[in-house]
């Protein structure tokens, strides 16, 4: 066997040790283990072995009852397993919600020796478009984007309620009801959020829709080249929307129809993706999450980002 079909072997069983075999289950026999990749029941011995040499596993052996798992490191089957770190497409870093999920993230990975490299991206269709030509392993958007994910992907996790943002509001200039032309509305086309709440929120009222990026709502709005614009409210530069620019909340209807969905993190991964899938679903915990993301909010811890 060559040097790089052994590297290979090697990388399968600890993957296949890592998502598929829990502590205290019978391991898959040797002989299974050689049919299923295409290789010698010595070279399979040898990798096992390997890996209990380097504390991936241990293992218990219980004579005609077979091996079993006594215990896995993640961290080391990581190692062996993938030759990358495990990278994640994120959000820009502008809000200390957003902020506070990646600290997160980042906090759990390490606490679990995963290595990880984090990409912030503009739009969550820009993050699927990572997901898709294999540039990153994870995507995390809101569930209300999530919803475009298609067959080849899955949902690894979704969050609760304002772990995403903590609302969509309408921005509006204060002449925006007295005008005699169609109202001009920002809208972020790489945002399904933005895109799809923007439609719903104006949808029946004669308005023109603007494309845009969500950075120059502000200055389209303070230039007085668009009429209004609906914008996560935790967005650090709403908070900088002249005096004039009037606020309220979504529509009733809207909020209803949205079901929290936009306010949801989600995490998607590719549904063949078995290593990611089984990281984000056992390390990425949401109640851990969650209470570091709160800490960052509440100013009790230091962010990351």
């Amino acid at each position: 066997m060559t040097a790089d079909r052994a590297t290979d072997l090697r990388q399968q069983i600890a993957a296949l040790l890592m998502t598929t075999v829990a502590p205290g289950q019978r391991l898959p026999t040797v002989r299974g283990l050689a049919d299923r990749f295409g290789a010698s029941i010595g070279t399979v011995q040898g990798v096992l072995a390997r890996l209990e040499r380097d504390g991936a596993i241990e293992v218990a052996h219980r004579g005609r009852r077979g091996a079993y798992l006594d215990r896995r490191s993640l961290e080391r089957l990581w190692a062996a397993a993938e030759s990358e770190p495990l990278i994640l497409s994120l959000p820009l870093p502008l809000t200390p919600r957003v902020n506070g999920l990646a600290t997160a993230i980042r906090a759990l990975l390490n606490e679990a020796g995963v290595p990880a490299y984090f990409s912030f991206v503009r739009g969550s269709r820009r993050r699927l478009e990572e997901l898709r030509h294999d540039r990153c392993r994870v995507a995390v958007m809101s569930a209300l984007s999530a919803g475009e994910h298609s067959a080849s992907e899955t949902i690894a996790q979704e969050l609760p309620a304002q772990s995403y943002v903590a609302e969509h509001r309408v921005y509006l200039r204060p002449d925006a009801a007295d005008l005699e032309r169609p109202l001009r509305v920002v809208f972020d086309r790489d945002s399904a959020d933005f895109q799809r709440i923007t439609e719903l929120e104006f949808a029946g009222q004669d308005a023109d829709f603007v494309p845009a990026t969500y950075m120059q709502f502000a200055r389209l709005l303070n230039e007085g080249r668009v009429d209004g614009a609906v914008w996560d409210a935790d967005e650090a530069l709403a908070a900088h929307l002249p005096a004039f620019v009037t606020e309220r909340p979504l529509s009733t209807t809207v909020r209803e129809s949205l079901a929290d969905r936009n306010s949801r993190a989600t995490f998607v991964v590719r549904s063949d993706d078995h290593v990611a899938l089984h990281v984000v679903t056992t390390v990425l915990r949401p109640p851990a999450l969650l209470a570091i993301q709160q800490e960052v909010i509440a100013g009790s811890r230091v962010p990351e980002y």
